[in-house]
């Protein structure tokens, strides 16, 4: 498998919930033989503020991204970087996630790469260990990875992770990428209206289906963590399923 082309991927984010956080870096390798040919790294405008907690994570701040592109721009390049490529990232449903929002976002038809997941991997070849985390195991397979939380050093970690999966599939006699596709099942893939209006919603919310589908404002009732309650203006732009919780993405005129 190692002498196939494939990439490994990392984003970061300003939170965990697409839709309310957004992309503030994507990074990329490709890899031929075992060895990276080509690389792809952008800052992304988040069209928000990072929270001081998160800058705390990956080190990205305001200032860093202030003239960087947006999300659309950004995933646009990537496209056109990975082509057709199979791409690995670790957790890489929380990646793809937030692809696919902006790519629902922002109307961008995606490819249809196949996405493995490097985390999936190691819970099934190395069931043994503790934490199947990329810090955790970069530290346990020797893997070099001194800035973590980063895109670039996070890819070439995860492409560490790769070839020690690589190995252990080898020595149960999966060598190829054929037999790897029938042992590992269905990939991910970037579906841009996986955020959309593929909910179902009741009927008492047909003004809500009508704004998003068609533009327009509508008022709400939002309630804070603190279970304060005020009335705001948005602008909905989609609907998503996270974490098995349905959520609305809007923009909101009176927080931005």
């Amino acid at each position: 498998m190692l002498s196939s082309v494939f990439i490994t991927f990392d984003t970061e984010t300003t939170g965990l919930y697409p839709g309310f956080d957004a992309l503030v870096e994507i990074a990329a390798c490709r890899f031929l033989n075992g060895k990276a040919v080509d690389s792809f790294q952008t800052l992304i405008n988040p069209e928000r503020d990072i929270p001081d907690e998160v800058v705390k994570i990956h080190g990205i701040t305001n200032e860093m991204v202030k003239d960087a592109p947006n999300s659309g721009e950004a995933i646009g390049k990537f496209f056109e970087f990975i082509k057709d490529d199979p791409i690995f990232a670790h957790n890489a449903p929380f990646d793809e996630r937030f692809i696919s929002f902006a790519c629902h976002k922002f109307q961008i038809k995606p490819p249809a790469n196949p996405i493995y997941d490097t985390l999936q991997l190691t819970r099934r070849l190395f069931p043994e260990l503790q934490s199947h985390g990329l810090a955790a195991l970069t530290t346990v397979f020797d893997i070099p990875h001194e800035v973590k939380h980063r895109g670039m050093p996070d890819v070439m970690g995860t492409r560490g992770v790769l070839e020690k999966c690589i190995e252990r599939l080898a020595g149960q006699g999966i060598k190829s990428w054929k037999h790897f596709m029938a042992w590992y099942g269905d990939p991910l893939t970037f579906l841009p209206d996986k955020y959309g209006l593929l909910v179902t919603l009741p009927i008492e919310y047909k003004a809500l289906k009508n704004a998003i589908e068609k533009g327009g404002k509508l008022e709400i009732i939002y309630e804070d963590r603190t279970s304060k309650r005020t009335k705001r203006i948005v602008e909905p732009m989609g609907l998503f399923v996270a974490y098995g919780n349905l959520y609305l993405s809007a923009y909101c005129h009176l927080r931005g």
